[in-house]
């Protein structure tokens, strides 16, 4: 090891891992663990790869994966980042007094750039695929990583997915956001809504087959996130309606309801092609238009 900062005995580890020292040992004869350094017969000290690899194993196993399995992802990893869990130790822990700041960074930035990867392919495969289709299998596949990479960065499928639905709809709309916020009237923006939407009208029915897909799982965390995704793209369409309505510039109805049918409506859009062959979406676009504001208008 190099400028190792911290060393443990076997009673330390036990308790920062939350392991017991006999599954600790077992894995040592397994092979998951590289030896420890000895400074006596019975004096063994353990470094914060230790501590790394037991925390991977830990959360391995509770995604289902058996040992065997374990062990091939950790071997998998370490042969395309020798570091993937830190350094190993390679002096004595009286030669291990300072941290070796120079090094740490880059594995910090490598992890970073790793995490950003799994974030970016699962983006791409839940907007073609969606959230049921896209697998774990899927996205290390992508990468050519092991599934271990995948788990040393996120628990579950569900996990990316939390971090992946901000990001797709950012991604998509940022730029047409700006434009909205400029616009005054609230039947205008409401029409500019539309026409954000329509360059990305498959990721945008993606996003919604997503939500749909989350609010359905019978994880609670998920449906959550399936709901506040779908109000998300709801709520600012309520809004342009409840302000269309105060202003006069429509008759009363009910926000909650006129802003899911424009919803649906562009989901509807977007199978037109696969109903109407010699159709594009874009040809429709006057009537889907007219359908808004003179049909909500109610003149």
């Amino acid at each position: 090891m190099k400028n190792r900062s911290k060393w443990f005995r076997i009673a330390e580890l036990e308790k920062i891992s939350d392991i017991p020292r006999r599954t600790i040992h077992f894995y040592l004869q397994k092979g998951l663990l590289h030896p420890p350094t000895k400074t006596g017969k019975t004096m063994s000290y353990y470094d914060d790869s230790h501590i790394k690899k037991l925390a991977f194993i830990k959360k391995a196993k509770s995604q289902g994966l058996p040992l065997i399995a374990i062990q091939a992802e950790i071997e998998s990893m370490q042969t395309v980042d020798p570091e993937a869990f830190g350094e190993t130790a390679e002096e004595s822990p009286s030669q291990a007094i300072q941290k070796e700041a120079k090094n740490s960074k880059p594995r910090k930035t490598q992890g970073i750039k790793t995490r950003e990867s799994i974030l970016d392919v699962g983006c791409r495969l839940f907007r073609e695929k969606g959230y049921k289709e896209t697998k774990i299998s899927d996205v290390v596949k992508a990468m050519n990583v092991g599934k271990g990479t995948f788990y040393f960065y996120f628990s579950d499928k569900r996990e990316l997915l939390l971090e992946c639905v901000p990001r797709i709809f950012s991604e998509l709309f940022s730029e047409g956001w700006e434009r909205l916020r400029k616009i005054k009237n609230p039947l205008e923006r409401l029409e500019q809504r539309a026409k954000t939407v329509l360059p990305v009208l498959s990721e945008f029915c993606s996003i919604i087959q997503l939500s749909k897909e989350a609010m359905e799982d019978p994880d609670p965390k998920l449906q959550y996130l399936g709901e506040q995704t779908y109000l998300s793209i709801r709520s600012p369409l309520e809004s342009d309606i409840e302000k269309s309505i105060a202003g006069g510039l429509i008759k009363k109805i009910d926000p909650k309801i006129a802003a899911t049918f424009l919803i649906g409506a562009m989901e509807s859009l977007n199978y037109l092609p696969t109903i109407e062959k010699n159709v594009h979406p874009n040809s429709f676009w006057d009537d889907y238009l007219s359908l808004i504001t003179n049909g909500i208008r109610g003149r």
